[in-house]
């Protein structure tokens, strides 16, 4: 059977697409084919609650990430973070396949000396995500974390340093495998049409654990005039064969 999971940044923050996300996201949802729908930078949703897992960032973000399937019925996991809304998980069980589901966002430090970087969040996301990661709630996991995060090896020679290539390193640490890697696609796959830059920019993301990366058969970005009026992200899609 094959499943098909998609993320994408609806860029509700972004004032040139905030009046916009009524429609987005009815174009995401009923447009699109995949089965679950992983989503970033969006406000609430209208959508079924027992098929639906959001949370905003909260303070001044009224936006947050989220889960959605029309499909399949989600359950939510909190851990103890101070993140919650900048990633989401939900957990779902497809035919005898349980899934755990993190839509994630790399949030940009707002102050202090590291402003506008998300790495230093993104590692506090992954330290809050390590009991989860390493088994030690629930047991070993089939997880399938996706999102926009703010993060790309592209930067690493204009910051001259490592930061972010240390990032994905760790995700690999945990035995998530970055699923374009997997199928040996070419490096980087436009996700993020900026306006200041003719760089080819890819900030969103799939990763799998290992116990289902055989499963994973595409992985693809997807790009057209709906999507690029709608937000400055593409929405990436794989498909697992659960």
């Amino acid at each position: 059977m094959k499943v098909k999971i998609a993320t994408w940044n609806l860029a509700y923050a972004n004032p040139k697409y905030k009046k916009s996300f009524g429609a987005a996201w009815e174009y995401y949802i009923n447009k699109i084919d995949a089965d679950i729908f992983l989503f970033q930078e969006a406000r609430l949703p209208k959508a079924d609650e027992n098929h639906l897992v959001w949370h905003e960032i909260g303070g001044k973000r009224d936006w947050g990430s989220g889960i959605y399937s029309k499909k399949y019925e989600l359950s939510e996991e909190v851990v103890k973070t101070d993140f919650r809304g900048v990633f989401t998980i939900s957990n779902t069980k497809i035919q005898n396949t349980n899934l755990t589901l993190i839509s994630l966002y790399g949030l940009m430090e707002s102050s202090g000396p590291t402003k506008g970087y998300s790495i230093p969040n993104l590692h506090r996301i992954l330290s809050d995500l390590t009991g989860l990661f390493n088994g030690y709630i629930s047991g070993r996991r089939n997880i399938v974390l996706g999102g926009d995060l703010n993060a790309s090896v592209q930067l690493d020679p204009m910051q001259r340093n490592d930061s972010h290539r240390i990032f994905f390193n760790r995700l690999e640490d945990f035995k998530l495998n970055d699923c374009f890697k997997l199928l040996n696609k070419q490096y980087p796959m436009q996700t993020l049409r900026h306006s200041k830059s003719d760089i080819l920019w890819q900030n969103d993301y799939f990763f799998v654990s290992k116990s289902i990366s055989k499963k994973l058969i595409n992985c693809e970005v997807i790009e057209n005039e709906e999507i690029r009026k709608f937000s400055d992200h593409n929405i990436v899609i794989i498909t697992l064969e659960i």
